[in-house]
């Protein structure tokens, strides 16, 4: 057995459940909602290396 976590398999012609698309678009508002508010603190280097790497999420 592999170490690690398991994923259920998937169903033929089905890429995901609706509860599944759901959680992605939740999740990438919540992403979105982070990025903005990061935006207020771009001068700290921190904040300013997730927008650097993240920041195209704001665009989808």
């Amino acid at each position: 057995m592999l170490n690690g976590p398991t994923r259920p398999p998937k169903r033929p012609g089905k890429s995901s459940t609706p509860q599944e698309d759901l959680s992605s678009e939740r999740t990438a508002a919540r992403a979105r909602a982070v990025l903005h508010r990061l935006m207020e603190y771009e001068h700290v280097p921190e904040a300013r290396e997730v927008l650097t790497d993240y920041g195209h999420l704001l665009l989808a």
